[in-house]
């Protein structure tokens, strides 16, 4: 099948994405799905002779994301376009990466070549009303500017060696961000774990806003402290509060991370997984 690639209208292709793209992120409203790219210059439409058969994101040299349009499907054939297109287009020399891969399209890119790199999901949960409570031994506070250091140091130790692993200093950029931007209503729902004795945070949950509803910004807990049920402390106590305002918490969780497990005893359903591929020339 011979495929063209033709420049869309920024409306026009969010309300294609808004009606094809799966909604694993679990997007409230309408208008929360149209406004994802409707600031984008990067989408495309993928034509079969007449027909238009999908849609894609080409954002910074990357497939961003790609949907097909009723009654076509992503096939490895279209994939495979789409690679000649960029390499091409684009002058690459070593590497393509492809992005919120669904798992119905995770056959078509390996079987072009792409190898997978990693998964993200997105989980959501009722709030409620709960009986909290927290290990005797532990004492639970408000995060405040004065603690990013030392939640930094919490995030930088339990992540370390996972898959959610970051650079140095990214901890300290994110916080500032977050501390800048967060409402005073979430650092309530929020939470930072310390050891009563030595006064050593040893877990921290900070909540977040993402279109108009929280979000579980980050959550961790440092190794020597785990098993005591600190995590699941901090979700309850963020669930509870939140309860006299919100319907629903939302997390992401990558996998390989073991908290996951933890999310679905708490009643955390996924939405599905967003993948992660990459593409090499040998």
């Amino acid at each position: 099948m011979e495929y063209r690639l033709v420049k869309s209208d920024r409306t026009m292709f969010s309300k294609y994405f808004a009606t094809y793209y799966k909604n694993n992120w679990f997007r409230p409203s309408w208008d929360d799905l149209t406004k994802v790219l409707s600031n984008s210059d990067d989408g495309y439409w993928v034509f079969a002779g007449d027909d238009k058969a999908a849609g894609v994101y080409l954002p910074d040299l990357s497939i961003g994301l790609v949907f097909g349009i009723s009654p076509y499907s992503i096939t490895t054939e279209l994939i495979h376009f789409l690679k000649r297109h960029a390499f091409t287009t684009w002058n690459l020399t070593k590497e393509l990466h492809a992005y919120n891969v669904l798992d119905e399209q995770e056959s078509a890119y390996r079987d072009a070549g792409f190898v997978w790199v990693g998964s993200r999901q997105c989980m959501l949960r009722p709030t409620e009303q709960l009986e909290t409570s927290i290990n005797i031994n532990y004492v639970d506070r408000r995060p405040a500017i004065e603690d990013m250091s030392r939640i930094a140091e919490v995030f930088s130790k339990a992540y370390a060696n996972g898959p959610d692993e970051r650079e140095e200093g990214v901890y300290a950029d994110d916080l500032v961000r977050y501390f800048d931007h967060v409402p005073e209503k979430l650092l309530k729902a929020s939470s930072v774990i310390c050891d009563r004795t030595t006064e050593e945070v040893a877990g921290v949950c900070l909540i977040s806003i993402w279109e108009g509803l929280p979000l579980v910004y980050s959550i961790a807990v440092l190794q020597q402290h785990r098993g005591k049920g600190l995590a699941i402390a901090m979700l309850e106590k963020a669930l509870t509060v939140l309860e006299l305002e919100y319907p629903v918490l939302r997390l992401f969780v990558t996998r390989g991370n073991q908290a996951e497990l933890l999310y679905r005893k708490k009643g955390f359903l996924s939405g599905g997984e967003y993948h992660h591929y990459k593409y090499t020339i040998e």
